[in-house]
């Protein structure tokens, strides 16, 4: 079932909880771009509560050599209930691999997913190592930045975070022009507002 069939009851979410509990079952992989978008406004409009963080790994396997060219960025998306999903872009033929292709968003992709939950369980085999932890991102925009994304039809280089072509990123490159940083003061008036 796709989850614009639920639009109509997410006022009815809003107002019965703070937390409110996405309205689909356990996703695995998202790779179609409108059903992806769909489900990203659902977070927006149904959790009060969420943040997104951004993760580097090895690229294709956990015993390949770790290089500028061989590293990969993704998204992580925490809800409030305990669940989390994994975002990140990619080539469109998820058969075969292509230097250069149409780009898609891919939700829970399963590399993506698989490392992050053996890195969070101490068994880091594919170097997954946090990314701008020194920054707060702005969940809101960076999700509205994603589904720019998405809408403009951008198209995958393997290469690009060395050479910049214009509308083609690769996951690196996806993940630094959608990322969108809130100034910690802002961020500090957001939570005192939350706990008033």
């Amino acid at each position: 079932m796709r989850f614009h069939s639920f639009c109509p009851i997410i006022v009815l979410l809003l107002i019965l909880n703070s937390c409110s509990t996405m309205p689909t079952k356990d996703i695995e992989i998202i790779n179609e771009q409108a059903e992806l978008i769909n489900f990203l406004e659902g977070i927006v409009y149904t959790q009060d509560i969420f943040s997104i963080e951004a993760f580097s790994r090895k690229t294709f396997s956990p015993i390949t050599k770790q290089t500028k060219l061989m590293t990969h960025s993704f998204y992580l998306i925490n809800l409030c209930d305990g669940r989390y999903f994994t975002l990140s872009f990619s080539n469109a033929n998820l058969k075969i691999y292509k230097f250069y292709d149409d780009g898609i968003w891919i939700l829970n992709k399963a590399t993506d997913i698989n490392s992050y939950n053996l890195y969070i369980k101490g068994k880091n085999i594919w170097n997954v190592d946090y990314l701008h932890a020194e920054n707060l991102i702005d969940e809101y925009q960076t999700i509205n930045n994603i589904i720019s994304s998405i809408n403009s039809n951008a198209k995958y280089c393997y290469k690009d975070h060395i050479k910049d072509k214009p509308n083609y990123y690769n996951c690196n490159s996806a993940l630094n022009e959608t990322i969108a940083f809130r100034q910690r003061n802002s961020a500090l008036s957001d939570l005192i507002a939350y706990e008033q």
